[in-house]
């Protein structure tokens, strides 16, 4: 059976057969073969995702009723040469929002990461996750919420937007833009429910 990475490096390969061959794997194998993917992988399931049939929602995030503050873990792999596994954990606030913070080992250094997942406008995915805006409450035994813009976590978190492409019903790929331009960096990163 062809793994993930034969999917992506195949020429002409398409997103259909990358979502279908995603959708025949168990969770765990899922996970597994996602998070083994490398930069140039990561890129290359980006644009391949442009073409993706379906927007990514608020609800593939978070499903709609669920109740607030309960967690919603993401496994993630990120682009960077070093540190690239991490969780993005979501959840609805009291008052509706959809938000979360980055679970990862330097989270002692760099700050949670808390933001704020919004519809996107005129960009190249359905949702954005907002790091310029921070929730106001938490699941209780989180780490404090922290302003991205002060200490170590400016240098990380500080002006950046991630915006999502749909890949299958349980994977996006992201891509991480930053300042007041939003301008793309090169750096991407893929998602996998993991409940």
């Amino acid at each position: 059976m062809k793994t993930l990475i034969e999917f992506i490096e195949t020429q002409g390969g398409s997103l259909s057969e990358i979502t279908r061959h995603l959708n025949s794997l168990s969770k765990e194998e899922r996970v597994r073969q996602v998070v083994a993917l490398n930069r140039r992988q990561q890129e290359r399931l980006w644009d391949l995702a442009q073409q993706a049939p379906e927007p990514v929602t608020l609800d593939f995030l978070v499903p709609a009723g669920a109740p607030a503050l309960l967690p919603f873990p993401f496994e993630g792999k990120n682009s960077l040469p070093v540190f690239t596994h991490f969780q993005k954990v979501f959840y609805r606030t009291p008052d509706g929002k959809i938000a979360g913070y980055n679970h990862q080992s330097l989270a002692w250094l760099t700050g949670p990461g808390y933001y704020v997942v919004k519809p996107a406008m005129g960009k190249p995915g359905a949702v954005v996750i907002d790091y310029t805006e921070i929730p106001s409450s938490r699941p209780q035994d989180w780490p404090e919420i922290r302003p991205n813009e002060s200490g170590i976590s400016r240098f990380v978190y500080a002006g950046m937007k991630d915006y999502l492409r749909w890949v299958s019903p349980d994977v996006v790929i992201g891509r991480a833009y930053k300042g007041k331009e939003e301008s793309p960096t090169p750096n991407w990163f893929l998602l996998c429910r993991s409940r």
